[in-house]
């Protein structure tokens, strides 16, 4: 039997996460799968799911879901006992590096503002274990992490993936991901769904979706055409309706730059649709082409990892949402015999 993903062993744990803890970030350090929410009202559902959570609002029907598959910072308690505790340093900093920089601190905030009962119908679904073992936004096997991480190296931890990987995968992200998929199906055709991301400001390891052709990435991106998920003997899709409405996305995309420059001071705030990144096959509900027609709209960004470098800025990014799409009822999308053009900004 293996031990489950947890932090169980009390030193070990602490010991890990004083070194998280001793560079500053907004995410490290926090024990987000053991997150304590006592006091929390009726109104607050919270499960552990795999190596993540869902936290939601219950007074209401659910009308807006929050994905966060890249805010991981925990590791399995096995490799921790497996690693030289003189590594944990090493270890902390490679977990800090590889994740989206501000977004274990937009879940926390997220999941405050439903247990203070400012977000009725709101969930929030965030997968905690560390991107360099799981990638929570792929579900494919040969989609995983690859042998060395974004950034760094996988040396530390390469043998316990190699033999543990695969069951990471079935034990602790597949729950996870149908978890979420079961919330999508509830949704229908209603309400949105927000994914949250950041990026490095300098492209360090290209993938193959990856297209940007200078070095520093632009402010934010906004992600609007579906990728093509392609079958033996199936045909190209002529067009695809996108995500969302795409005149909903270039409203947030201008509601984004207008925050970043006048909240934050940034001096150039624009941002660009489908590009640098283009969207790869992702393992949720409405996000691939031929998914469902009743699926809720669906709003990706990437923000660079520079512009939330502080609390205040990061409280003022969930409070003022300049991401959010913009009132207008149920998702009015195409159907994918509906297509319109491509968004491409790059």
């Amino acid at each position: 039997m293996h031990p489950r993903v947890t932090m169980a062993d009390p030193g070990t744990a602490n010991l890990f996460m004083k070194h998280q803890r001793e560079h500053e970030c907004s995410d490290c350090g926090h024990p987000y799968l053991d997150l304590d929410l006592t006091g929390a009202g009726p109104h607050v559902r919270r499960r552990r799911v795999g190596g993540g959570t869902i936290v939601a609002d219950t007074s209401g029907p659910l009308r807006e879901l929050h994905v966060l598959p890249h805010c991981g910072t925990e590791l399995p308690a096995d490799l921790l006992a497996a690693v030289d505790p003189a590594d944990y340093g090493r270890l902390a900093q490679l977990v800090h590096d590889n994740l989206d920089l501000g977004t274990a601190a937009i879940y926390r905030l997220l999941v405050e503002d439903i247990v203070a009962g400012r977000a009725p119908g709101v969930a929030v679904a965030g997968f905690h274990l560390s991107r360099i073992m799981l990638d929570a936004n792929r579900d494919a096997v040969h989609e995983q992490v690859p042998e060395n991480p974004y950034a760094g190296s996988g040396e530390l931890y390469r043998d316990y993936h190699l033999s543990e990987g695969l069951r990471l995968r079935d034990e602790e992200l597949l729950p996870w991901l149908a978890a979420v998929d079961d919330m999508l199906r509830e949704m229908g055709g209603q309400g949105s769904v927000y994914h949250h991301h950041t990026y490095d400001v300098y492209s360090i390891s290209p993938r193959p979706w990856d297209r940007g052709f200078t070095p520093k990435r632009p402010a934010f991106q906004l992600i609007w055409s579906r990728p093509l998920v392609r079958r033996a003997g199936e045909h190209a899709a002529v067009g695809d309706p996108g995500l969302a409405r795409l005149e909903d996305i270039e409203r947030v995309r201008e509601s984004i730059r207008n925050f970043l420059e006048r909240e934050i001071g940034v001096g150039n705030g624009t941002g660009q649709v489908d590009y640098p990144l283009l969207l790869p096959v992702l393992p949720f509900r409405g996000t691939r082409r031929g998914d469902p027609a009743d699926s809720p709209r669906h709003l990706v960004y990437d923000l660079r990892k520079d512009l939330l470098a502080t609390d205040r800025q990061l409280r003022s990014w969930v409070s003022t949402a300049p991401w959010r799409f913009p009132a207008a009822g149920p998702a009015e999308v195409p159907s994918d015999t509906d297509a319109v053009p491509s968004a491409n900004a790059g």
